[in-house]
């Protein structure tokens, strides 16, 4: 499994199915807490369940290991989204309207539609989404103490600390029959590790009952094909026909190569084959995803080989073996907090020890040009006072706008001959280099991009990160100004 919550409620459930004679936990008929989101029902309600097969027309979310830490995300959530709490509509305004905690359609102070707006949110914060409505949360906020509407606001802070609970996605289960088998690939983010995973779950009754993890090798310096991956574990897992499942879902898309495979190894034998799981399967598919990523990323790393640094030297063009990368990522929100991380990689192994944070000093507003500029202008100017070693490679969280700011800043320090730059844009992967006014496109599954991703992903990372932490700061303290400046103090 891919955390310690999915591997006690997984062992649970085995426990419970097979009653181990030595084992005395667990045998009880007695299963972990669910949240059930009442979709049945006009106004939906947000229930707390231990049952969850019974619980028809339900969206369910769960299982929590932990009966107070599911009822704590119950209120949260309800408080939050102001979801009703009644089992039946009573003709007047309960006492939550009066706490300004339940929108009362009750009495018709809200629609069906304005409400079913507050339970998909509710159902985005399930999920795992509770970043994308931080936003609107903290501008809530903010609106409400300009307002003098001190105790919603203070709500609203506790709210906003709360969704960082909810970071961990919650998956959606629902009822089953029979045994269907839930594969997803993942390919390594480590470019020492030669392998790609396939994670496997089996479900049974709509229940996880098991996780299979594989491994297979690949090629140092080919790009590994997912048709050929996946021909061979099929082959090689059901080729002899032992314990086929009624169905397959395959996370991902499948590419038509490999149409025939499946055609000859379950079409003809009446088991049907599913890509892009959606439903309740496509919550089966991303925990898949992360059993095979979990299990590539186990997979004792190490420097990377030297073929990879050759073939990335050859790549890029550089003048010599890219042993020391160093990467620098912006992180901004709204003009805000903005801030600059840098990351250092020797010989493909992050050095945490040598990673640096910076809080952007010479920019106000939304500029990440300038930010880029400011970040290697104070990287580099310390490093020639210091007489530190120059990286090999410095790669550029961005594109061709981001790369050309922090040329400029090399060039002004007398560094644009001596340290090589490259960006990296996220959404192709395109590689942006300062002599080319066109980007390469190799595949991004190149052992050589894979270390260049790498990089990248960990610059982002710790930038995020650091933003994080000073938004809360900041937050917290116009909080804290807000409530101090009220005229009757703070209460």
């Amino acid at each position: 499994t891919s955390s310690e919550r999915e591997a006690l409620i997984l062992e649970a459930s085995l426990i419970k199915q097979y009653q181990p004679p030595y084992n005395a936990l667990l045998k009880d008929d007695r299963s972990y807490p669910y949240l059930a989101v009442t979709l049945s029902e006009t106004f939906p309600r947000l229930l707390l369940v231990r049952r969850p097969r019974k619980r028809t027309g339900a969206l369910l979310f769960g299982p929590y290991t932990g009966a107070r830490e599911a009822r704590h995300l119950q209120q949260m959530v309800v408080d939050t989204f102001r979801l009703r709490r009644c089992v039946r509509l009573p003709k007047t305004a309960c006492l939550y309207y009066h706490l300004k905690v339940c929108s009362a359609p009750c009495i018709g102070a809200i629609d069906a539609a304005q409400y079913g707006k507050d339970v998909a949110a509710a159902v985005r914060v399930l999920q795992g989404h509770g970043e994308e409505i931080r936003p609107a949360l903290e501008a809530e906020m903010r609106s409400s103490a300009e307002r003098q509407e001190f105790e919603r606001a203070a709500h609203l802070r506790d709210a906003l600390a709360g969704l960082d609970a909810l970071s961990e996605r919650q998956h959606v289960v629902g009822p089953g029959r029979g045994r269907v088998d839930v594969l997803a690939l993942a390919y390594p983010r480590d470019p020492s590790t030669l392998r790609v995973a396939i994670g496997r779950l089996r479900v049974e009754d709509g229940e996880v009952r098991g996780t299979d993890p594989h491994l297979l090798s690949i090629s140092a310096t080919d790009p590994p094909d997912p048709t050929e991956v996946w021909r061979q574990f099929l082959g090689q897992f059901y080729g002899s026909g032992w314990e086929l499942p009624a169905r397959i879902y395959l996370a991902g898309a499948v590419s038509e190569g490999l149409a025939p495979i499946l055609d000859e190894l379950f079409e003809s034998r009446g088991i049907p084959v599913q890509s892009r799981p959606t439903g309740r399967y496509a919550a089966l598919g991303r925990l898949a995803e992360r059993l095979a990523r979990a299990t590539v990323d186990q997979v004792t790393s190490g420097p990377a080989p030297r073929e990879v640094l050759l073939a990335l030297m050859s790549l890029l063009q550089l003048p010599t073996i890219p042993q020391r990368i160093e990467g620098i990522d912006i992180s901004i929100l709204q003009g805000t907090d903005a801030v600059g991380s840098l990351v250092v990689f020797d010989h493909g192994v992050p050095r945490r020890s040598e990673y640096r944070r910076y809080r952007i000093r010479s920019v106000r507003g939304t500029d990440d040009f300038a930010s880029v500029a400011e970040v290697v202008g104070r990287r580099f100017r310390r490093q020639l006072a210091e007489e530190q070693p120059l990286p090999d490679l410095l790669l550029i969280d961005g594109g061709a706008g981001q790369l050309a700011a922090a040329e400029a800043a090399l060039t002004a320090l007398g560094l644009a001959d001596r340290v090589p730059a490259i960006g990296l844009a996220k959404r192709e992967e395109e590689v942006y280099l300062p002599d080319r006014t066109q980007p390469l496109r190799p595949s991004p599954n190149l052992p050589a991009m894979l270390l260049l991703r790498a990089v990248r992903d960990e610059a982002h990372r710790f930038a995020v990160t650091y933003h994080r932490t000073r938004r809360r700061i900041r937050l917290r303290g116009e909080m804290d100004r807000a409530l101090l400046d009220r005229p009757d103090g703070p209460s």
